[in-house]
């Protein structure tokens, strides 16, 4: 991987195989999910970030995808259904489902120049808590990149009254209303009927296997790190689990210091990339 592209840009020329930007329409169970593909530089195939955004998807973390782009990914982000024009309702679990098919539109095509044996995941706030469920369920995931993530089952289980709990509701009544076929209601019951299958915790066994950044946000005032970070990482550590956590005292979007963050998780990626066989071309 070509991390001095972190602070620089590589300069291609009108040279084959360059970089570029990619729209695609993947089908999903509710219907067609928007697509962008950053394609890195150069004659494939080339690793693979799966992009998760977060809630409902004000900030998308393109500079972070852009990022890895200059250093060699080809960066897949999407929309959820419900979400910027992507099709069907809006529900935390459609989140996770579409986050899988977007993943099969990854495996199952042969244009784009995917290396299908490196495929990595990252994600920020419920694009952290979609990556850490995706990451729990499909093995084709190397290594993941979970930024300031929102653990939604964490926060249903302590209850409305609670500090954690106060912080989800209002979360939901600022996003409901840029989301189709939902409202912060039907989100909240959501959450309350499936908080145990919501919650991280309970994936630590199935994420252990594997390698795990959590960067959590120290003035996250929206996924506070106890509530959100602290409870999963120590639950994949004590399953044995490879997971390093770090703290940046910023806030939930990383708003001031995006830099440091954007090299923490490219340098992790970067070398759980090069820990990976690649295709053969």
């Amino acid at each position: 991987m070509k991390l001095e592209y972190l602070e620089k840009d590589e300069i291609w020329g009108n040279t084959p195989h360059r970089p570029d930007l990619v729209a695609e329409l993947a089908q999903g169970k509710r219907g067609k999910l928007l697509v962008t593909i950053y394609r890195t530089g150069g004659e494939g195939p080339h690793p693979v970030v799966l992009l998760s955004h977060g809630f409902p998807g004000v900030e998308k973390n393109f500079d972070l995808a852009q990022a890895l782009r200059r250093i060699g990914f080809h960066v897949v982000a999407y929309h959820y259904s419900g979400s910027w024009n992507s099709d069907g309702d809006y529900a935390f679990s459609h989140d996770i489902e579409d986050g899988e098919s977007v993943l099969d539109f990854i495996l199952q095509n042969d244009m784009l120049g995917f290396d299908k044996n490196r495929i990595f995941a990252a994600g920020q706030s419920v694009g952290g808590f979609v990556t850490t469920h995706l990451f729990a369920k499909r093995k084709e995931l190397r290594a993941a990149a979970v930024l300031a993530p929102c653990d939604l089952g964490e926060a249903a289980k302590m209850g409305t009254e609670t500090e954690a709990g106060k912080l989800l509701l209002d979360i939901l009544a600022d996003g409901a209303p840029w989301l189709n076929g939902t409202s912060a209601e039907i989100l909240l019951k959501e959450t309350q009927e499936h908080t145990e299958d919501f919650r991280i915790c309970n994936l630590a066994e199935k994420m252990a296997d594997r390698p795990l950044l959590c960067i959590g946000a120290g003035l996250d005032e929206c996924c506070p790190p106890p509530a959100h970070c602290l409870p999963w990482v120590n639950a994949v550590q004590a399953a044995g689990g490879t997971i390093r956590y770090e703290e940046m005292q910023t806030d939930h979007s990383f708003s001031d210091m995006r830099l440091e963050m954007i090299r923490r998780t490219a340098v992790f990626l970067a070398d759980e990339c090069e820990k990976a066989t690649p295709a053969v071309k």
